[in-house]
C-alpha cells in the first residue's frame, strides 16, 4: 500500500514538474502575442492627437513625428474664443491663441510610455489673468490684452490602447514672460498701459486622443 501511494505520488510530482515549463510558456508565448500586436511590424512614425476640451470649445490639435527610437518632436496649437465669458466660471472675455514646439525623450521607446522634455511656446490673448490657478480671482471685472513666451518642461504618460490607438496625458511647467495692457470689462477703456510680468508656473495641460501610425 505505501509503494502504491509513494508511486502515485512520484506520478503527480513528475506531471507538475512537466506542465510547469508548458504553462510558463503558454504565458510567455500569450504576452509575447499581446506586444507583437501592439507594438510589432513598423515602429510608429506619425501620431496626430486631439485634446478632450474639445468638447468644451476648446481646440488644441497637435502633431508628433519619431526622430529617434527615443526621441520626438511635436508641434502644438491652441486656440480659445469666448469673448463674452465661459458661463457662470469665467467673466470678461476668454479669448487666446497658443503655439508650442516640442521635444520628447521616452525611456522605453518613442510614443510608449512615461516621457519629459524642453517645450517652447508663444500666445497672443484677451482674458483676465486671474483665471489661472497662480492668480486666481485677482484683478476682478478687469481683463488683460498682450502676449507673452514661454519655456519649461513637459511631462507625461503615454498609453497604448491598439496599434494605432492611444491616449495621452501631459503637463507643462516653467517660466513665462508677458506684455499687455490692462481694461475695464464695463466698456473696454484702458485703466493701465503697457505693462509686463515674469513668472514660474504651470502653462499647459492635456488630455489627448491619438491615432499614430
Amino acid at each position: 500500500m505505501k509503494a502504491h501511494l509513494a508511486y502515485i505520488l512520484t506520478a503527480v510530482v513528475t506531471a507538475a514538474l512537466i506542465s510547469a515549463p508548458t504553462f510558463q510558456c503558454a504565458a510567455g508565448e500569450k504576452d509575447s502575442l499581446r506586444t507583437e500586436r501592439l507594438f510589432g511590424g513598423e515602429p510608429v512614425r506619425t501620431a496626430v492627437k486631439l485634446s478632450a476640451a474639445a468638447v468644451v470649445g476648446i481646440v488644441n490639435p497637435s502633431v508628433e513625428f519619431r526622430a529617434h527610437k527615443n526621441i520626438t518632436v511635436a508641434l502644438e496649437g491652441l486656440g480659445i474664443f469666448y469673448p463674452t465669458g465661459f458661463g457662470k466660471m469665467i467673466d470678461g472675455p476668454l479669448i487666446a491663441a497658443m503655439t508650442f514646439v516640442e521635444g520628447r525623450y521616452y525611456p522605453v521607446q518613442s510614443f510608449r510610455g512615461f516621457f519629459v522634455g524642453p517645450n517652447i511656446g508663444f500666445s497672443s490673448y484677451s482674458l483676465n489673468k486671474g483665471i489661472h490657478p497662480s492668480f486666481w480671482g485677482a484683478q476682478a471685472h478687469k481683463y488683460q490684452v498682450g502676449c507673452n513666451f514661454m519655456v519649461g518642461l513637459t511631462a507625461g504618460y503615454a498609453f497604448t490602447l491598439t496599434k494605432h490607438w492611444g491616449i495621452e496625458i501631459s503637463a507643462g511647467y516653467g517660466f513665462q514672460t508677458s506684455v499687455y495692457e490692462g481694461h475695464y470689462q464695463s466698456d473696454g477703456s484702458k485703466y493701465m498701459g503697457w505693462n509686463g510680468s515674469s513668472e514660474w508656473l504651470p502653462y499647459k495641460a492635456a488630455v489627448n486622443i491619438v491615432y499614430k501610425w
